[in-house]
Order: C-alpha cells, then structure tokens, then sequence
C-alpha cells in the first residue's frame, strides 16, 4: 500500500461534491436572488448615472478602443462574421469579456468583505458569496446585451434564430466564472496577493483574447495556443450567432463546455477543500 487514493475514488468524490454544491444552491436560491439585487444597488447607490454605468462603461470603451484599432490601426474583422463594422465586432467581443472580467475579479475579495458573516453565522453556505456577485453582474450583462440588439438592428443587421444560442453561451460562461471565482476566492483568505495578481492575470488575458483584433491575424501555429483560452470561444461564439447569424464551429462550442465544467468542478473541490479554515484565518 502506498497510502495513494486511487484515481475512481478521486472521480467519485469529485461528482458527490459537486452534487452537494448544486443541492445547496438549489436550497438557497431565494437568498442568493435577494443578495445579488441589494448588492446591485449597493453598487450603484449615490451615483449619479446608476444602473446605466452598465452601458456606458462598454461604449466608452468601444468608442478608445475603436479610434484606437479601428481608425488609426485600420483593422478589419473577419469576413466569416459577414460585417465590415469594427465597432459591432468590437462590441461582440467586449460586452462578453467585460462580464467575465468583472465579475471574477470582483469575486475575488468576496470571502474577506463577508468575514463577519462567516465568522458569526455558524453553518452560513459561503460558497454561494462569489455567486451572488456574479449574478449581480449578469444582470449587468443582460442590460448591455440589449443595448447591443438595439445598435446592431441600427446597422440593419438580421435577427435570427440563431441568436437566442447567446444564452447557452452566458451560461456556460457563467459556469466557467463561478469555478474560477471559487479557486480565487478561496485561495485569497488564505494568501492575500491573489487580489493583486488577478488584475495582472485579466490584463494579460484580455490582450490574449482576440476581442480588439481577429483570430485569423494569429499565425497558424499558434492557434491552438489560443484555443487553450476559453474566451475565445465565447467571444468567437458571441460573433458568430449575434453577427454571422450561423451556428458557431461545433469543435469550439464543445470545447467550451468541456472547460466550464471542469473548470467548475475543480473550483468546488478546492473551495470545499479550504473552506473549513475560513473562520479562524479571518
């Protein structure tokens, strides 16, 4: 005996937590809802324009960004989306990333801002902080992506079917998020430069994402380095249901499933794994 748990025991022990997890956020749907809408106020409380900051932040990016590239730099999107607007390829690209962006970076220091809550509430689901915020943000997300329907029916771009698969696509993105989010959060109580270090990480990501410039400007070789980004294929997918009006490349779609959930498997575990030493560190 090597005292090594065997590979199946570790499979197993992964979907029972993961059951429990979906158990518990079943059971606590109600409370995560109410959260998520006070902590969406908070957010806008006092401020002058409120819930529209969820609008102008995408389009005061868009408009540097599109001076940036688009004017100066000249480029082009690519013609499989079937349009030669750099602004709606831009905004296809950024109103995704901004929601993944925000949402797990904000997610991060969610456990620290709650340590009353967790030290005093005995029993409290502390998995489910990350998730609210989250969904505060997809509420966020939602507003901007009817924005984007109102702007792209401006540029008389056909509304198709195909476009209701926008919602697969935040599904599995918020999937992806909420394991991300868990791993940070998790491993933030614990070591403290983990804030820091994500908004390194979500620069250098953003750069790594073809949102401002198309994949087909990346050499050949090193495609298959980019498709190790699991937002390429969101941003890709956004584009090709929202302006190609076509069924995205099934080999991404799958792919992207594939990451979410493991993603989201693995997040549990390490959270389920760390979470018993929250209240005494905090």
């Amino acid at each position: 005996m090597t005292g090594e748990i065997p590979h199946g025991i570790r499979k197993i022990e992964a979907f029972s937590i993961f059951i429990e997890f979906m158990k518990n956020l079943y059971k606590d749907r109600h409370m995560i809802t109410t959260m998520a809408i006070r902590e969406l106020e908070v957010r806008y409380i006092g401020s002058l324009f409120g819930i529209f900051w969820a609008v102008i932040n995408p389009l005061s990016q868009v408009a540097i960004y599109g001076i940036v590239f688009g004017v100066f730099l000249k480029i082009k999107p690519d013609p499989v989306f079937g349009t030669d607007s750099f602004i709606l390829y831009l905004l296809c690209g950024l109103i995704p990333w901004q929601f993944f962006s925000q949402a797990a970076t904000s997610s991060t220091n969610v456990i620290i801002s709650n340590r009353n809550l967790i030290k005093k509430a005995v029993g409290f689901p502390s998995e489910v902080l990350p998730i609210i915020t989250i969904i505060s943000y997809i509420i966020n997300h939602l507003i901007a992506l009817v924005l984007l329907l109102i702007i792209l029916i401006l540029f008389n771009i056909t509304l198709t079917p195909y476009m209701l698969f926008i919602f697969l696509y935040l599904f599995l993105m918020t999937v992806f998020t909420i394991g991300l989010s868990w791993i940070y959060a998790s491993i933030n109580v614990y070591m403290r430069d983990v804030r820091q270090l994500i908004g390194v990480l979500m620069l250098g990501w953003f750069f790594f994402t073809p949102i401002f410039y198309s994949a087909s400007m990346i050499p050949p070789k090193l495609i298959p380095l980019l498709r190790l980004n699991p937002m390429y294929d969101v941003v890709e997918g956004y584009r090709y249901v929202l302006l190609a009006g076509k069924f995205p490349p099934i080999e991404n779609l799958v792919c992207l499933i594939l990451v979410s959930f493991i993603t989201f498997g693995v997040g549990g575990i390490i959270f389920r794994r760390l979470k018993p030493g929250f209240a005494e560190v905090l």
